[in-house]
C-alpha cells in the first residue's frame, strides 16, 4: 500500500486515454462491446483513471474503485460528477450479481496467491450471471525477468519493495477453471515495450519520458523501434509480452 500511495501521490489524475489500439484501452473497448451502453461497468483498481475517464466521457454507466484514497480524490477533482470511490476488490460493498462488465487491468497480480483467489471470488460474486470480466495479469516469462533486473539495478539506492506475482499461462487457466470462468479470449499483450526503456528506440515526442503522455497515448516507438518490436512480437510473443489479457464469462 505504501508503494501505491507514493505512486499516485507522484502524478496527477490521468488525461483521457487516446490510443484505442494500445493496452489497456483496446481491451476495455473490446470487452464492453459484449453488452450495450446501458450495462453497469466497474473498473476495479482504476488508479489514476485513464480508462475510467474514457468510458465516462463516452457516457457509459461506469464507476471505478481503488484502495488508494488520494487517487480517487484526484480523479473526482478532475472529473466532477464521475463515479469513483475508495474500495478494495478483496471485499466490496456491492450487491450480488450487480455488474455486467468488470475491468481489472494490472490488479490481481498485486496480491499473494491466496488473495488472488479471494479477489476472484469477490469479482464473481458482484458480476452478473453471464457477465464479462476483462483483466490482465503479469506474465511469468523472460521479458519480465529482464525488466525486473533492469528496475532492480536502477533502484539500488531506493528502499521500495513492490510485490508482483507472476503466473504462467497454464497456472492462470487452472485458476480460472477453479472459479468456473469460461475463457472467451486470451491474448499475449505488451504494455510498455521492453525497447521503450532504451531512449534510442522511442518516438520523437517521447524521447524525454513523460508518464502522462505515455499513459495517454501508449508508449510509442520510432520507425526502427517499431520494426524491431514487430519482429520480436512475431517470433517470441509468448516470451516478449508483458501481460496476459483474458476476457472471461
Amino acid at each position: 500500500k505504501d508503494y501505491w500511495n507514493q505512486r499516485w501521490e507522484s502524478i496527477d489524475a490521468d488525461e483521457v486515454m487516446q490510443n484505442i489500439e494500445s493496452y489497456p484501452l483496446k481491451y476495455a473497448i473490446k470487452s464492453t462491446q459484449y453488452n450495450n451502453k446501458e450495462q453497469k461497468i466497474l473498473e476495479a483498481g482504476c488508479g489514476a483513471g485513464r480508462i475510467l475517464s474514457y468510458l465516462y466521457k463516452k457516457d457509459y454507466n461506469v464507476m471505478g474503485i481503488d484502495f488508494i484514497q488520494n487517487a480517487i480524490i484526484k480523479i473526482k477533482k478532475k472529473y466532477k460528477d464521475i463515479k469513483a470511490d475508495v474500495g478494495n476488490i478483496l471485499n466490496t460493498n456491492f450487491e450480488n450479481d450487480y455488474f455486467d462488465t468488470i475491468l481489472a487491468f494490472g490488479l490481481y497480480h498485486n496480491f499473494e496467491i491466496d488473495n488472488v483467489k479471494k479477489a476472484l471470488l469477490e469479482t464473481k460474486r458482484i458480476l452478473k450471471k453471464n457477465g464479462v470480466l476483462c483483466f490482465s495479469f503479469r506474465a511469468d516469462n523472460i521479458q519480465n525477468y529482464i525488466l525486473d533486473k533492469i528496475i532492480k539495478t536502477s533502484n539500488k539506492s531506493e528502499n521500495i519493495k513492490f510485490h508482483k506475482l507472476n503466473l504462467k499461462e497454464n497456472e492462470l487457466i487452472e485458476l480460472l477453471k477453479e472459479f468456473n470462468f469460461e475463457i472467451l479470449e486470451k491474448e499475449y499483450v505488451i504494455n510498455m515495450p521492453l525497447l521503450f526503456h532504451f531512449r534510442i528506440f522511442r518516438s520523437e515526442d517521447q524521447k524525454k519520458f513523460n508518464e502522462h503522455v505515455g499513459r495517454r497515448d501508449g508508449y510509442t516507438l520510432n520507425f526502427f523501434g517499431k520494426i524491431l518490436d514487430k519482429l520480436l512480437r512475431s517470433i517470441f510473443i509468448k516470451h516478449y509480452c508483458n501481460v496476459y489479457v483474458f476476457v472471461v464469462r
